[in-house]
């Protein structure tokens, strides 16, 4: 029987190795992307030489890949904004698949330049702060009320051409798919645990005062797990 410290121990362990395969499916699809692209264009003339149907052709095996061989990333897909000083209007390209269990097939999010000019996903998290970085981020919990209305983790990784940021590459994983897997695990811990990002935004919890999204401060944590992603803690 493992005592409180032992189960989490186990919980932090558990979430790392669930968050690290949520990020290293996030740096495939990347480089996936990025070698599909370099045969078809480079870096000074992406995008704008593509047609977009030409590039959602080319895109989409890798994001179907990545959708099948991951059993938590709900969700997956390009992005990419530029706005040059000659532009008249910046171009926006996002190409975005995600699982629908009632249909047992992936689903394509349809939007067209006006309406991704609406929706403005360059103002993400995901996406801004992203730029300028070789690392895998991740990002949230947040509502994603573009496709599931559910809290949702992304990760997400630039795609480089000829060293030049060309996109980003991104994948979602629900909150609750993380809450199943954690569930026997919290199960056995006598004490409530909260498990936040590392800005203090609670990610997943069994307390009853702590809920997804909640943000919390130092002075409301225990003894205190940290790891690249997340925070482990009970609270005082």
């Amino acid at each position: 029987m493992l005592n409180e410290d032992e189960v989490k121990v186990c919980v932090a362990e558990r979430t790392e190795h669930l968050f690290s395969s949520v990020t290293a499916s996030a740096a495939a699809l990347s480089a996936g992307m990025a070698d599909v692209l370099s045969v078809m264009a480079d870096a000074e003339h992406f995008p704008r030489k593509l047609p977009e149907s030409q590039l959602r052709k080319a895109l989409f095996p890798v994001i179907e890949h990545t959708l099948a061989e991951s059993r938590y990333c709900f969700g997956a897909g390009f992005a990419c904004h530029h706005h040059l000083p000659e532009d008249k209007q910046p171009y926006w390209f996002l190409e975005w698949w995600f699982k629908n269990p009632r249909k047992n097939q992936n689903s394509c999010l349809e939007l067209d330049q006006a309406t991704q000019q609406r929706l403005d996903f360059s103002t993400f998290e995901w996406f801004r702060n992203t730029r300028d970085t070789e690392s895998v981020s991740l990002h949230g919990p947040y509502v994603d009320y573009v496709c599931t209305s559910a809290y949702t983790l992304t990760a997400s990784s630039p795609v480089i051409l000829n060293h030049k940021q060309v996109g980003i590459a991104a994948v979602d994983v629900l909150v609750s798919v993380i809450e199943a897997e954690l569930l026997a695990l919290l199960r056995q811990c006598r004490q409530k645990l909260v498990i936040a990002n590392p800005g203090g935004r609670v990610m997943i919890s069994s307390h009853p005062r702590y809920r997804t999204g909640t943000l919390i401060d130092d002075e409301q944590q225990g003894d205190t797990l940290r790891r690249q992603h997340f925070m482990l803690f009970a609270p005082y």
